[in-house]
């Protein structure tokens, strides 16, 4: 899945980030993408594309191993 990140940048404030889109193809999230461009009239809001795959899920092999632990 593809992710339209909108970012607002303040003078004052935190940046503010939103997701203003998505789509499952990368072909249809360049075409939101454009878009949101060619509409946005504000010079303090970008946007971008961010590839968001499916999280890792750790097997119990991973989760038992000393590797996980940091040394203090």
């Amino acid at each position: 899945m593809y992710l339209i990140i909108k970012h607002q940048k303040y003078d004052h404030f935190t940046d503010d980030y939103t997701v203003a889109g998505t789509s499952d193809y990368l072909e249809g999230a360049n075409e939101l993408l454009e878009a949101h461009k060619i509409i946005n009239k504000n010079k303090s809001i970008t946007f971008s594309i961010v590839n968001m795959q499916e999280p890792l899920l750790l097997t119990d092999e991973i989760k038992d191993s000393n590797q996980l632990e940091l040394p203090l």
